[in-house]
């Protein structure tokens, strides 16, 4: 019994690694064309600065880490999910043998956001975001509830587990009325943005 509770740590750990990893890269691909001012239009001008960029040598030279970088990160994942790696990892790390594999493929994307300095993305954000991302519940909640409470069949067990966890995810929702501002305000922000003429009409 003791020692498949030592599993448990190492499993969680894991787990918390690979979801943050996760987390980190959705918002990088979600901010960086909106941090970077990347155009989204496809223009002559366009085309033409990717030319001249392809031209300097430090450019090439960026776009060969990346391409590095990126082959690390397909060929662990690959090699690890091979059947020769899995019978392998599984002999020797035996329940932890996947926790190894999402643990490796978390650290070759922390590697990818270190060498390419990629930073937090929540640093660019106003102390107002933060605070609300500090009281908001992440939307995998809604997945989490939807798990606990749409089942064919609830016994006594999953029922104080779905009450106790739902009254968790509920109290936790600390939203408050500087947040309802905020949201507000940024909502207004975006329909005005919306609303506004775009450039050639």
């Amino acid at each position: 019994m003791a020692p498949a509770l030592l599993l448990v740590p190492a499993a969680l750990a894991s787990f918390v690694l690979a979801f943050g990893t996760g987390v980190e890269f959705v918002r990088f691909t979600s901010l960086r064309p909106l941090l970077g001012g990347i155009p989204e239009s496809g223009g002559p001008d366009v085309r033409q600065g990717w030319l001249v960029a392809l031209q300097d040598r430090n450019i090439l030279i960026s776009l060969a880490w990346d391409l590095g970088l990126l082959l690390l990160f397909v060929g662990q994942h690959s090699l690890m999910a091979t059947e020769t790696v899995k019978a392998w990892t599984s002999q020797y790390f035996g329940v932890l043998h996947r926790s190894l594999y999402v643990a490796c493929t978390a650290l070759a994307l922390q590697v990818y956001y270190h060498v390419l300095g990629l930073g937090e993305p929540l640093a660019l954000k106003s102390p107002r975001a933060l605070r609300l991302f500090s009281h908001l519940r992440h939307p995998v909640c809604v997945e989490l509830l939807t798990v606990l409470w749409v089942v064919p069949t609830l016994g006594t067990d999953r029922l104080l587990l779905a009450l106790l966890l739902t009254l968790y995810l509920g109290l936790a929702h600390g939203l408050d009325q500087q947040d309802l501002c905020y949201l507000q305000a940024q909502l207004q922000r975006k329909l005005h943005m919306l609303s506004r003429p775009q450039d050639g009409e």
